[in-house]
């Protein structure tokens, strides 16, 4: 029998996993990783794997997750960069450590709730408007090839059909309860510096760490509106601009992980997402400058979110935006 470890969070998604494999004959066994709480699963989740006789246990990543996930959250913010942590957490710690748990009970296969799939050693764009291969973009190759997606061919209205009497659902900045900038401030207190337009002091801000590049509240400018348009943590400033001021037409990628050849990207076009629910750019991809070029203007490319690439639906590349944009 063929055997498969779920990852649970005890929302609708991965508990429709995990009865959809045990119904196609899978030995099915859950974990819960606990990566930011000691919190147990809810029980309605509780009742439904006992109601289905599905093994599950709980598996401490707590450690892990405040390393990789909320150290990096919080570093990112401070070097004047816009994170991704969910993006990172699949990479670094839910992904990994799940394959980690499956080999450890000698499991060959993980599953997982994600609306993607897997194909022919390519991560797969979903058909609904519910796609989450951006999240697991830069998740390793070999992870996988180890990976079944069961709801690659379910939208989210089907499984929330089928589970109707069940309304936990997964979030996503999950270790922050309201707003991310109480954690930034509590974190860092207030560092008052100024706001920069066109070589002149327009302002000042209680904390750069607190805007991203696109912002328009919290710039106190008189007159027509303006934005963030670029953060220098270094010098602890801000500088702002009109709306025209935050289209581009290319930007530079601090990293850079390609799941094609090289030569790949010389001859063709390729789909760009900026950010998670961006519409897609098409774009060409120099590969030795880290460089993007798109074919239509972008607005608030922003330093520090994951830009992901994709060819037919396929993802080919992914990489972390830079500061060479402006």
């Amino acid at each position: 029998m063929k055997k498969c470890l779920v990852g649970i969070s005890g929302g609708v998604d991965s508990l429709f996993a995990a009865l959809k494999l045990k119904k196609e004959g899978y030995y099915v066994l859950c974990v819960n990783l606990k990566m930011h709480s000691n919190e147990s699963l809810p029980n309605s989740a509780l009742e439904f794997l006992k109601e289905n006789r599905i093994d599950y246990y709980y598996a401490d990543y707590i450690k892990e997750f405040k390393e990789y996930v909320i150290d990096y959250f919080l570093k990112e913010y401070m070097s004047g960069y816009t994170p991704n942590p969910c993006v990172i957490c699949n990479r670094d710690v839910k992904m990994k450590m799940l394959y980690k748990e499956a080999l450890k009970n000698g499991i060959e296969f993980i599953a997982t709730g994600h609306y993607a799939d897997f194909k022919k050693g390519f991560l797969m764009r979903h058909k609904s408007k519910k796609d989450q291969s951006y999240f697991l973009a830069c998740v390793d190759r070999e992870i996988l090839n180890h990976t079944i997606f069961p709801l690659n061919d379910y939208t989210k209205e089907q499984v929330k059909s089928i589970f109707s009497n069940y309304e936990k659902d997964s979030s996503d900045l999950c270790f922050v309860k309201k707003d991310y900038r109480v954690l930034l401030k509590k974190k860092f207190g207030e560092i008052k510096g100024k706001i920069i337009k066109n070589n002149k002091v327009v302002g000042y801000h209680n904390g750069f760490f607190n805007y991203t590049v696109g912002q328009r509240k919290g710039l106190q400018i008189e007159g027509i509106p303006h934005y963030v348009i670029a953060i220098d943590a270094k010098n602890n400033t801000i500088y702002a601009g009109t709306e025209d001021k935050l289209y581009t037409s290319e930007f530079f990628l601090d990293d850079l992980q390609l799941y094609e050849k090289k030569t790949f990207f010389d001859d063709k076009r390729v789909e760009c997402f900026v950010r998670y629910g961006a519409k897609p750019k098409v774009c060409s991809l120099d590969v030795k400058k880290k460089k993007v070029a798109l074919l239509e203007r972008e607005r608030a490319v922003t330093p520090g979110q994951i830009a992901v690439f994709y060819y037919e639906d396929r993802v080919v590349a992914c990489g972390r935006i830079g500061y060479g944009i402006y």
